[in-house]
């Protein structure tokens, strides 16, 4: 295809709008005869047409201008189909919308790439470099299979509460190298957990008295972890639950009813449902001296489970307002209506 000619896009304008006002003109009623109607102003609209076509081709992105052919000829045809008012209508209008700066909303909303995680921690902090929420993120979203090896391998720094849920998730990963580094580290806490508890028990066969009670309490604690953390479920979840019980039982008869051991016998309880005898330890470990803000917001769940809401409100009034403030118990206060 031959180039357009080399005219500026003003000039274009400028002879397009000069073409159609003097065809307009030319129908006016005191136009000259030699130069009025309709054929005078077809032959000045058409060449104005042109002119107004080839100038908007001209300024138009480079992302308009395709196909070449089929574009230009399009706005030939939109300027010659509307007498007087298409040639101004499309150079204004038109020019306006693309070159005037538009308004854009602003948003809140910030995208940023994702972090390049450490396969160890880089230096020893209070906090974790990188949050739970941020690598839970990654597995889920990360398109690159590295990123989420990363994010698997960063759980090392986390305290095994947060990295468990993680790694849970890293275990219905597509990619098989994910699956298997997840399994292996959740094997491996498990197993470390087992190790202690065979360690133990062995230590539990010849022992008696005091020291017996406190392998027992070690042991329950042990078991304890196993749930706590999530690493059992099903049937073994409620075995590892009863052997809790049986272990803080045997304690309990060796060292005496100590308010510690009565609060995580209630605890057990309450996780086994039965929710009598965890408010029965609960309220027992109170009285031994445990701190109500350990203990009170557990008596209001055991209240909430018996459906007696107005017990629960009380328990919750009784704790102090600091205490009330930290979240999730915030949240458990404004939905029951106690002031923080």
């Amino acid at each position: 295809m031959k180039p357009w000619p080399s005219l500026s896009a003003p000039i274009l304008i400028f002879a397009a709008l000069t073409l159609e006002l003097a065809g307009t003109m030319s129908l006016l009623p005191g136009a000259p005869s030699a130069f009025s109607g309709w054929r005078f102003f077809l032959a000045l609209h058409l060449p104005a047409s042109f002119s107004a076509a080839l100038a908007l081709f001209r300024l138009f992105p480079q992302s308009y201008r395709q196909p070449r052919r089929r574009s230009a000829f399009t706005l030939f045809v939109l300027c010659a189909s509307i007498p007087v008012f298409g040639i101004p209508g499309l150079l204004f209008g038109v020019l306006a919308a693309l070159y005037l700066p538009r308004h854009e909303p602003s948003t809140p909303f910030v995208t940023v790439a994702i972090p390049d995680l450490p396969f160890r921690p880089l230096d020893v902090r209070e906090q974790p470099l990188y949050g739970s929420g941020g690598m839970m993120g990654i597995l889920r979203n990360a398109p690159d299979p590295e990123k989420r090896i990363q994010a698997v391998m960063a759980t090392r720094q986390l305290r095994d509460q947060d990295a468990i849920p993680i790694l849970r998730v890293a275990l219905r990963d597509p990619e098989d190298d994910v699956r298997l580094l997840a399994y292996s580290l959740l094997d491996g806490k498990e197993q470390r957990i087992n190790e202690q508890i065979r360690h133990l028990l062995d230590g539990l066969a010849t022992a008696s008295g005091q020291r017996a009670g406190l392998l027992h309490r070690q042991v329950a604690n042990q078991y304890w972890e196993l749930a706590y953390l999530g690493l059992a479920s099903g049937d073994v979840y409620e075995h590892i639950l009863q052997q809790v019980l049986k272990h803080y039982d045997a304690a309990i008869a060796e060292l005496g009813s100590d308010e510690a051991l009565l609060f995580q016998r209630g605890r057990v309880l309450l996780k086994l449902g039965r929710e009598k005898e965890a408010e029965t330890a609960f309220r027992a470990s109170l009285e031994k001296g445990m701190g109500e803000a350990d203990v009170l917001p557990y008596l209001a769940e055991t209240a909430y489970l018996r459906r007696d809401w107005p017990a629960v409100r009380a328990y919750l009034n009784q704790l102090d307002p600091q205490v009330l403030a930290e979240p999730p118990l915030s949240l458990a206060a404004r939905f029951w209506g106690v002031p923080t």
